[in-house]
């Protein structure tokens, strides 16, 4: 079965850096809004569903591209991006000048390890790779004979790349597509 996921288009907290996860649900800003509007330009209308995260940056990019594509939009929890408790809304070095090096295991999405590092509060990466795979099971039961879209976020494309291409991937551009054997 393929899929294809997106991620959304830019939000402000996006543009400014700073870690979202669940606990920011900014929504698109204006240059978020024309990626995904060109993106529906681009995309193939053929998709028989679409499935988005519930939080607003995601839902405004499916209701984007569902308006182009005319197929349902079904939101589900499991695609959600990773939960970074405490340190949602801040950036990097906000981070780095409260806890110093110890910053960096918050940074480390080693899909592989298995790493349980959690957040001050958030979620490990165990945790986002076992509701993305089970999403991903559901998806082989009761769609496998449909084309399906995803608009998700840049946590579960890197895990996505990691588990279906094998493929360690350090950033994922707003509003980008990529297609998956699964």
């Amino acid at each position: 079965m393929k899929i294809y996921i997106v991620r959304h288009g830019e939000t402000d907290s996006n543009k400014n850096k700073k870690l979202m996860g669940q606990r920011m649900n900014d929504p698109l800003n204006a240059e978020g809004i024309e990626q995904i509007k060109k993106l529906s330009e681009e995309i193939d209308t053929d998709f028989d569903v679409i499935f988005t995260s519930p939080l607003v940056r995601a839902k405004q990019s499916a209701q984007i591209l569902a308006e182009k594509i005319g197929a349902p939009v079904i939101e589900k929890q499991e695609i959600m991006e990773r939960d970074f408790g405490d340190f949602s809304g801040k950036t990097w070095d906000e981070m780095i000048e409260k806890l110093g090096e110890a910053a960096s295991d918050l940074k480390k999405e080693d899909f592989e390890q298995n790493y349980d590092y959690r957040p001050y509060g958030g979620e490990c990466v165990v945790d986002v790779k076992e509701r993305f795979l089970k999403f991903v099971e559901e998806l082989k039961k009761d769609y496998a004979d449909k084309k399906v879209l995803i608009i998700a976020h840049g946590g579960i494309l890197k895990l996505a790349h990691f588990l279906f291409s094998e493929i360690k991937v350090e950033h994922v551009q707003n509003a980008s597509i990529c297609e998956f054997d699964v």
